[in-house]
């Protein structure tokens, strides 16, 4: 129908436990689209911040009817759309510290490559690149949860 949902990630972190939702859109969105996209499911941008919530945002892609071993591309919540070379996650506005870039990204070939998206291909396995925010891309969406 409208998507594809994964439920993945359970985070202890003291006596607080945290599961992540991952969403993985259909429909294709530019990158400002794409966050309200995931606002209408009261989800977030994926903020990927760690190794362990890349390889599982990569099986949530692998595991959704979008994934294509050709070429598959999903935006994440990553920009330096404020400050060149600057990456921050949108959701948070943290800066970016965990990085997947792939090894010409990211880079300033062309303007306003300024948004975040991971990329699968024959020679590039959930890469991170940066982008034209205009461009579309499906979306992966996150919802973070706090279970006491």
């Amino acid at each position: 129908m409208w998507g594809c949902w994964i439920v993945f990630l359970v985070i202890v972190i003291g006596n607080v436990v945290q599961s992540t939702v991952f969403h993985i859109s259909r429909v294709k969105k530019s990158w400002v689209s794409a966050i309200e996209y995931c606002k209408c499911y009261e989800m977030r941008l994926a903020v990927v911040d760690t190794l362990e919530k890349q390889k599982l945002l990569e099986q949530a892609i692998v595991g959704s009817p979008i994934f294509s071993k050709k070429y598959t591309t999903v935006w994440i919540g990553a920009n330096d759309r404020e400050t060149e070379g600057h990456f921050v996650w949108q959701p948070t506005g943290t800066a970016v510290q965990y990085s997947n870039w792939g090894p010409t990204a990211p880079n300033k070939r062309g303007r306003n490559k300024n948004c975040v998206h991971l990329v699968y291909s024959e020679n590039r396995i959930f890469e991170w690149d940066d982008w034209r925010c205009q461009r579309e891309s499906n979306v992966a969406c996150e919802k973070i949860k706090d279970c006491d």
